[in-house]
């Protein structure tokens, strides 16, 4: 049933990303509205579909269910994480659009959203579970939760200065095109990316630090060196930059707009390099054919764990 629910949200994205499009090329004011209802029937079956889950887990909402939310599955995959991003990006948008109306940003988060979960739900990635130490850990809740929220601020963040760049393009070679007439004034782009920034800013922070937590309780490390952690901290720090920048020394326009697409670029790295790193159950296999090796082979337990290599220059024993 779950399944089935995040089908029909995928269906309803792919209507309001056509009717989006649609009026971009062919501008008809019913447009924007239909797709909107498109936007918000798809988000009301993908939030059905996450119900549905944590109901099948027993309704606790434990860090390990939400990990399920909206899939049917018992284990943590790379199509649930883009899921869940794309329902909090187009939460956002349609509480944005709500209050500013902007239709310009919904043909770049719908089709975004299709491009999103299509390529998750084809692609076959391996489980990756969660550790049994952290089924319950409100750390591992709140990481998950502030990652979303922050992760969709930036990527409606995101959205909207590639909107003021292409808008101040047309607007300094003075022959202003379709897309421009369908934009709003690029002070209101500006601002309300900033709002946006600002929030994807604190998301991106909470996530950092209850991710410190959540290394913790499951490996004793505060911060693990990893390529996933070290993007999410490039652009936290390019975004910190960019708020000191903002609230300092003023910056505005075309400055800001190039640092948010540069930051959000980097987020995106992070969560690359997370869907990269071998799975949990793939990297449980080598650690325990690795420990079998060596006992088979009876080397002692400190050159075991200090000497890995030894394995390959020890004779079997007779």
């Amino acid at each position: 049933m779950a399944t089935l629910l995040v089908h029909i949200a995928l269906l309803a994205y792919a209507g309001a990303a056509v009717i989006f499009l649609v009026w971009l090329a062919r501008p008809r004011d019913r447009l924007p509205s239909w797709g909107r209802a498109l936007l918000a029937a798809g988000l009301l079956a993908h939030l059905a579909s996450f119900g549905v889950a944590l109901a099948q887990v027993g309704g606790s909402p434990s860090a390990a269910g939400l990990a399920r939310a909206g899939f049917g599955s018992l284990a943590w995959r790379g199509g649930q994480l883009f899921s869940l991003l794309a329902a909090a990006t187009v939460a956002g948008y349609l509480a944005l659009d709500l209050r500013y109306r902007l239709p310009v940003a919904g043909a770049f988060v719908a089709p975004l959203t299709v491009a999103v979960m299509v390529p998750a739900h084809i692609v076959q990635s391996g489980a990756r579970a969660i550790n049994p130490g952290l089924a319950h850990s409100a750390a591992l809740a709140a990481h998950v939760v502030a990652a979303a929220l922050g992760t969709a601020a930036l990527a409606l963040a995101f959205g909207l200065a590639l909107v003021y760049l292409a808008g101040e393009r047309q607007l300094k070679a003075k022959q202003p095109g379709r897309l421009f007439a369908r934009l709003p004034s690029l002070e209101l782009v500006d601002r309300v990316g900033w709002r946006l920034v600002v929030w994807g800013f604190i998301g991106l922070s909470v996530a950092i630090g209850t991710g410190s937590l959540v290394s913790r309780e499951a490996t004793g490390a505060v911060f693990i060196f990893a390529p996933k952690e070290g993007f999410a901290v490039l652009a936290w720090g390019l975004l910190a930059t960019l708020v000191q920048a903002r609230l300092v020394a003023g910056w505005r326009g075309r400055r800001v707009a190039l640092l948010v697409v540069a930051g959000f670029v980097l987020l995106a790295g992070s969560y690359v390099a997370l869907l990269a790193s071998a799975p949990s159950g793939a990297a449980s296999e080598r650690k325990n054919a690795l420990t079998q090796g060596a006992l088979r082979k009876g080397l002692p337990f400190r050159e075991r764990a200090l000497f890995p290599s030894a394995l390959r220059r020890t004779p079997r024993a007779a």
